[in-house]
């Protein structure tokens, strides 16, 4: 078992996740797209929009900070070691005196059990429902994706994109569905982590490619910003000046009467 300072991914596995990300993530073609918003940015400050330039999830170093979290997840192993005796002795830290006495006198169960996978108080749960860890999660699933990709290689060049959607919907027959976990449980991991790499400021690589996805979806709040009472007043009166220069919507036409004016002849009931 690798421990925390192993690399946790060999480089053929890097290449793979690379090119998996870039099958789940087409930035490029997301970007150009005619009626996509573009950032209100001088183009120096875009460098993944440069001219002759593909944005790819390399370019945020999704791959270095997933294998950052990998390992990071060696605590948590630790963690996961004191829920499993937990979960074998529910009460094992509990510190009254007469915890059976205690639950007796409340009409609990004589046989308690650890909440702790069904309380979805942890990130990962194994095919049982009880916590795993992110690593040990992935490996389970490194053999399986490698596998995968060297079959279809057999055939030619690997489509990425299609193997991301196979993968997704348990369709990749290489990867057998009884395995566990299953390729759609992979591929929802996955995704999760890379959209923590792309969004969560924390990736490795320099400003302004850093916040590119979080400027590409109009999100300008970054690490470090801060927003007084004066800031929250400029926008209040620039709120109120645009508010000036709406033109009124015109009434609407008033509405024709439901019943007879009050006192009109009596209708002819003959």
């Amino acid at each position: 078992m690798p421990n925390a300072v192993d690399p946790p991914l060999t480089p053929d596995l890097r290449d793979i996740l690379g090119n998996l990300a870039g099958g789940l993530f087409d930035l490029a073609t997301w970007i150009n797209a005619p009626t996509k918003y573009k950032p209100p940015l001088p183009q120096q400050e875009m460098p993944w929009r440069a001219p002759g330039h593909k944005f790819t999830p390399a370019d945020l170093g999704v791959i270095p900070f997933f294998e950052g979290l990998l390992l990071e997840a060696s605590g948590e192993d630790d963690l996961l070691n004191r829920w499993a005796a937990v979960t074998a002795n529910p009460l094992q830290f509990c510190l009254l005196n007469d915890v059976t006495g205690w639950r007796a006198s409340r009409g609990l169960a004589n046989s308690p059990q650890s909440g702790i996978g069904p309380s979805n108080n942890v990130l990962i749960l194994d095919s049982t429902g009880h916590p795993i860890s992110r690593r040990k999660f992935y490996e389970f699933c490194w053999p399986l994706l490698q596998a995968v990709v060297a079959a279809r290689k057999q055939t030619g060049p690997v489509d990425y994109a299609a193997l991301a959607n196979d993968l997704a919907t348990d369709q990749a027959t290489e990867w057998p569905n009884s395995n566990t976990p299953s390729s759609s449980a992979f591929i929802t991991r996955f995704v999760c982590d890379l959209l923590y790499a792309m969004l969560g400021m924390r990736n490795p690589v320099d400003r302004p490619m850093q916040y590119a996805l979080l400027a590409e979806l109009g999100e300008f709040r970054r690490t470090g910003n801060g927003y007084e009472p004066k800031d929250a007043a400029d926008r209040v009166t620039q709120l109120r000046k645009l508010l000036t220069e709406v033109k009124p919507t015109p009434p609407s036409p008033a509405a024709a009467p439901v019943h007879p004016p009050v006192g009109s002849p009596p209708h002819d009931k003959s």
